[in-house]
């Protein structure tokens, strides 16, 4: 028997989480800034053993894949995932689970396939404020329980959420069920147009096409014909007028620790920016307007007996909000908001730019990257700081790097990034 709140439950305990055990969403409480996320999914753990947890639990963050070679987890069967075409390997393996490992702390380790690069770790403890050093583990034992970026079907391990209902809840088909605030369910891809075609497990943007007319049609069919005839939704099209996430820890006492809000801004070509964008000073209003999102999601979510980490996508027309994706799992951008509170709090910067796509990199090797970087954050000491979260030396003249600048800036922190990180040509070894 398990006891939340005083109250006792069997074995299906997990499907009562929440506030009194009822599903309900408690306090929306800040981040400390002093608990990264390994000691958070311990603390979660302990609340439910109701006793200091000591058993092994490994930080998984690579995620798995159905369609690349060579990576850690795959999932043929019963957790398909739509991630066609793959990720870059590298991506996938080490610059991904790299990026998460720097705020995991030290309370569990993290898994990573090979070993982590001394260059970058010596980085982190220079560049970060208040930085925990991780440590790594490049296999999983068989009694340890696994944190999973998302459910994996060749991992016989105890996942720390049910599998079946982890999967359930990252497809885009359960968005509906969990909120009214989101797009309208579309019968076909003819009727109304424009729409939007996504497949339901969808990694990214990788199988999301929003269709004008017959050839955006037929491309998203032969996409559909290519994967193994995933299933997918339509739905009606947003004209977007702003890009949100919002990232989160759900804990299993119906209580919500927000990490914060990015935004991904319009260019002035018109398209949407990669990066994410942070602002410190704008925080407290982006939690007004994206809270009624998370509660919905959150109370779903502890239905369904899930915990953990999570982020959504809120797309803003010129009257309304629609909740797009649920990410149930660590996000992209966690790392660097994380950071960006103690940015604030040490040098007072606002302003916080990260850029994570697999497409830029450094022109050169790691050795050079971080002598350039640390050089760098010396001469700006006060007025931005550069911090590479992840990175990969592909060649003696390409590494792939995910990186963040902070500053009191926008135009200054894109333009250091733009120097640092170019996009450019995928090396033949991704």
């Amino acid at each position: 028997m398990h006891s939340l709140a005083g109250v006792e439950y069997g074995p299906n305990w997990q499907s009562q989480l929440g506030r009194n055990g009822a599903g309900d969403v408690g306090d929306i409480v800040q981040w400390s800034g002093t608990k990264f996320f390994s000691d958070l999914v311990h603390d979660g753990l302990q609340y439910i053993n109701e006793q200091d947890h000591n058993e092994t639990v490994i930080m998984v963050f690579e995620g798995p894949t159905s369609s690349a070679k060579g990576t850690s987890f795959y999932n043929v069967e019963q957790y398909r995932l739509h991630d066609y075409p793959p990720t870059p390997l590298l991506y996938m393996t080490t610059l991904r689970p790299l990026r998460y490992a720097s705020m995991n702390g030290g309370r569990h380790p993290a898994y990573l396939m090979g070993e982590a690069p001394k260059n970058l770790v010596n980085h982190w403890i220079q560049a970060i404020p208040n930085f925990v050093v991780p440590t790594f583990v490049d296999t999983i034992p068989p009694e340890a329980k696994v944190n999973a970026y998302l459910p994996m079907e060749s991992v016989i391990n105890e996942h720390i959420n049910d599998p079946d209902v982890h999967y359930l809840i990252a497809g885009k088909d359960a968005i509906g069920l969990m909120t009214n605030k989101t797009t309208q369910i579309l019968p076909n891809t003819k009727d109304v147009r424009p729409c939007v075609a996504k497949v339901t497990h969808a990694m990214g943007s990788l199988g999301i096409f929003v269709i004008y007319n017959d050839d955006d049609e037929e491309k998203f069919f032969e996409f559909v014909r290519k994967t193994g005839n995933p299933t997918y939704v339509v739905t009606d099209f947003v004209d977007i007028r702003r890009n949100l996430a919002c990232h989160f820890f759900m804990h299993p006492s119906g209580d919500i620790i927000w990490f914060g809000s990015s935004e991904n801004l319009i260019l002035p070509d018109g398209k949407w920016s990669s990066d994410s964008t942070i602002v410190v000073d704008e925080q407290k209003e982006l939690q007004e307007l994206m809270a009624p999102f998370v509660i919905d999601v959150a109370k779903f979510c502890y239905s369904k007996g899930f915990w953990g980490f999570a982020g959504i996508d809120v797309l803003f027309d010129e009257d309304n909000g629609y909740l797009v994706d649920l990410n149930p799992r660590v996000t992209g951008t966690m790392p660097a908001l994380m950071v960006s509170k103690h940015m604030k709090e040490t040098y007072g910067f606002t302003i916080g730019k990260f850029r994570k796509s697999s497409k830029y990199h450094f022109p050169g090797p790691s050795e050079e990257l971080f002598q350039k970087v640390d050089r760098f954050n010396k001469e700006n000491f006060g007025q931005s700081r550069i911090v590479v979260f992840s990175m990969y030396e592909e060649t003696e003249k390409t590494t792939m790097v995910n990186m963040a600048v902070y500053s009191n800036s926008h135009q200054l922190s894109e333009s250091i990034l733009d120097t640092f990180s170019t996009k450019g040509i995928q090396a033949a070894s991704r």
